[in-house]
This record gives structure tokens, C-alpha cells and sequence, in this order.
């Protein structure tokens, strides 16, 4: 066995721990801790000498050998005898266990009812891995730098372990749930639940101050901890969040295209959060997100017919967007929506469009490098000329001019 693997090592602990993936080094002569399955075992008030299973060095475990264990309750690792000792990857799942399959699993271990939605949250907080292809490769790259002084230098053994017998299983008499725990799970549910309807409600209204408070003081612990890891963690919550809030914007009256919009760049920011602190502060910044599209794109007051020309005009906004098309395309009198249109939204269809076309204008300055004539086409304006001046009308300083003076504040 040679000794220049540690390089491997390292990387393959530092990519599995980004994928949520537990990676143990077992010392010589030490056992794991308990809870190495995650507590899965004590959740289901069993005890299978599972432990003794990965201490190294371990009786059954041999040189130069990658065991793949399937375990009697669906999960899975990666073993092997390493130097320092052993490394155990692992539990981690190649499929989606359904609910009804942990039912199964928990009445052949005799698990009290009582105590099977804590069941479901260890399984939620197993990693899944449904393309394994990436762990192999690592584990065989691995293997290449422990045992590459022969030609046939190491071998890959599956170990499927069957469900035991019930007389084989010890169970833990202390297993069942007191009730109080019971109750008290309960009243953390109803305020979280009482909580989040509070916040939704007040997103839905727009009402960005209040609901800054109202996340201020929301507390972690309102929440079950569904992955034993808190970056994973801190990502489902943004995940539920993001979720939540675009539906209290919906109820608050904003198209489902600016709903989209937000829901997606909101969901891509999500995926590369790196720190708690910056989950943290993108919940803060979807609540204000999303209260701001319901003060300026709701439409909940709106009649059917200028929901639908509000709704034409942002998805067009490089169109013809005049009123004797929008007339046309709605088959209505060019002067009934014009009135219609200045009544319900108290300005005038043409400032309305204008609006839309200097936001878009603005947005596309800032966050790209698009030449200013490519910028004018994309907000439906074809004199360059006509559009630089009225930009200025809005901003007080030519595109060029907002550009150089702002966009250094853009993220």
C-alpha cells in the first residue's frame, strides 16, 4: 500500500461533503460513533450490532477490497481499510424510498406508529444519489493511488445485507415517544404554520416593512431539521420559501409570467448559496423580491379584459405596443381602451408602456454590455436618438451616462 494518496483523499472527502455525503475515518482500533447511520437504527428502536460492522480493523473487511453495502433498511456505503484505518461513505440512497416502503420497514422492526413521522424525517435526511457513476470514479481513482503495485490492484465487492429476523433484533425499550414530546412537537408546528400564514398574507398585501419584521423574527427552531446538515439544510428552506412566497404573490394579483421570472433567478441563487449567512440573506432579499412585485405588477383589481392587456404589454414589451394594435389584438374600440385603461390603472396606456420600456431599458444597461441602439430595439424603439432622449427625460442622464454612473453598484 502506498502512502501518496492523500491528495485523492482529501479531494474525495472535500466533493462528498459538497454533495451532503458523510465521510468517516475510522481510526485503527476504533469503532464509529453512534448514529454513524444517521439514527436511523435508534429510530426504529433497533439494535443489530451495526457498529461493530465498519470498527476498524474489522474482522471481515480485507486489503485492497471496496465493499459496496446495501443495507437491510435501503441505504447504502462505501467501505474500505485505508492507512489511518477505515473510510466509510455513507448512508446514502440510490432511490426514492416511498412512504409505503417505510411502513414496511418499520412493522417488520416492530416500531410503535407513534413514533413513524420521525422515521420519515431520518430518510428525508439521507442524501440521494441517483447517478452513482461520480462516486465510483473517485473511489476508483482512490483505489489507483492506495494499491497501484500490482496489475490487478484492488477488487470492488458488493455486500447485500438482508432484513434480520425478528428474534435476531434487539429492541429499546425506551424507543416509544413520551407524549409530551408529542405535544410539544405539535404547538411548534401550529406557530411555524400560524407564522408562515401570517407572512404570506402580509407579501401578499405588498407590505414589504412589515414583513421584514416579521422574518426578523422568525426563528430557526420553528423549523424541523430536516437534513443533518445545515447548508443542505438552510437550501430546502430557501427551496420551501421561494415556493410559498410566489404563491402569496399570486393570490396578491401578479401574473404568472412575472411569478416565473422571479421564481427561476430565485431558484438558480438557491443552488449556489455556500454559507447559512447567505441563505439567510437571500430569504430577506425574496421577501422584499416579491412584495415589490406585488405593488407594482398586481393586477387583482383589475377587470378580466385589462388583465390581459397589462399582462400582453409586459410579455411584448419590444412590440408594437400602440393603442390601435392592442384595440386590434383585444377586438375592442381603440377609445373604450384607452378610457377602460386609465380608469383601472390611473395613468394612461401610452405612460404605462413608456414606463415598462424605461425599466426594461434601464435593467438591460446595468446587467449587460449590449451597445445602446441594441438596448433601444429590445425595449421597441427603433430611433436611437428619440430613445436616448426620452431615457434621459426619466433618469436625468443619457444611457450612456447611467451606465457608467451605476453600474458598479450591481451585484
Amino acid at each position: 500500500m502506498k502512502m501518496n494518496y492523500k491528495a485523492e483523499l482529501d479531494y474525495l472527502v472535500k466533493v462528498l461533503k459538497r454533495m451532503n455525503m458523510q465521510v468517516l475515518v475510522i481510526p485503527r482500533g476504533e469503532k464509529p460513533e453512534s448514529g454513524v447511520d444517521l439514527g436511523l437504527r435508534k429510530t426504529l428502536g433497533v439494535r443489530t450490532g451495526f457498529e461493530n460492522t465498519f470498527s476498524c480493523p474489522s474482522g471481515w473487511a480485507e486489503e485492497r477490497t471496496v465493499y459496496k453495502i446495501s443495507d437491510e433498511f435501503m441505504c447504502n456505503y462505501v467501505f474500505l481499510l485505508i492507512p489511518e484505518g477505515a473510510l466509510l461513505i455513507g448512508p446514502y440512497q440510490t432511490f426514492e424510498i416511498r412512504r409505503e416502503q417505510m411502513l414496511e420497514i418499520a412493522e417488520r422492526c416492530g416500531m410503535p406508529a407513534v413514533n413513524f413521522p420521525h422515521l420519515e424525517s431520518v430518510y428525508a435526511a439521507v442524501p440521494l444519489l441517483r447517478d452513482k457513476t461520480p462516486l465510483l470514479s473517485m473511489i476508483t481513482v482512490l483505489g489507483e493511488s492506495l494499491w497501484d503495485d500490482e496489475e490487478d490492484n484492488f477488487h470492488v465487492i458488493d455486500v447485500k445485507q438482508e432484513l434480520s429476523e425478528p428474534h435476531d433484533l434487539i429492541f429499546d425499550d425506551n424507543a416509544e415517544i413520551e407524549a409530551e414530546d408529542i405535544m410539544a412537537r405539535m404547538k411548534t408546528m401550529e406557530a411555524r404554520y400560524a407564522h408562515e400564514n401570517e407572512l404570506l398574507e402580509t407579501v401578499a398585501r405588498g407590505l414589504t416593512s412589515r414583513a421584514e419584521l416579521m422574518l426578523s423574527r422568525f426563528s430557526p427552531k420553528m423549523l424541523d431539521r430536516r437534513s443533518p446538515d445545515p447548508l443542505r439544510n438552510t437550501k430546502i428552506y430557501c427551496t420551501i420559501c421561494n415556493t410559498l412566497l410566489r404563491k402569496a404573490a399570486e393570490k396578491g394579483g401578479v401574473h404568472p409570467m412575472h411569478l416565473d421570472s422571479s421564481s427561476s433567478e430565485f431558484a438558480r441563487r438557491i443552488e449556489v448559496i455556500g454559507t447559512v449567512d447567505e441563505g439567510a440573506e437571500l430569504m430577506l432579499e425574496m421577501v422584499r423580491g416579491y412584495c415589490r412585485l406585488v405593488r407594482d405588477r398586481a393586477t387583482a383589481g383589475y377587470s378580466p379584459f385589462i388583465r390581459r392587456c397589462v399582462a400582453y404589454i409586459d410579455a411584448n414589451i419590444a412590440g408594437d405596443l400602440s393603442l390601435s394594435a392592442l384595440a386590434a389584438i383585444q377586438n375592442v374600440n381603440a377609445s373604450y381602451l384607452s378610457n377602460q385603461f386609465r380608469k383601472e390603472v390611473g395613468k394612461t396606456l401610452t405612460e404605462y408602456v413608456t414606463e415598462g420600456r424605461m425599466e426594461m431599458a434601464a435593467r438591460l444597461l446595468l446587467t449587460s454590455s449590449l451597445q445602446v441602439q441594441t438596448v433601444a430595439q429590445h425595449c421597441g424603439m427603433s430611433d436611437v436618438n428619440y430613445f436616448s432622449k426620452l431615457f434621459k427625460k426619466y433618469y436625468g442622464a443619457t444611457p450612456r451616462q447611467y451606465r457608467a454612473e451605476n453600474r458598479h453598484y450591481m451585484p
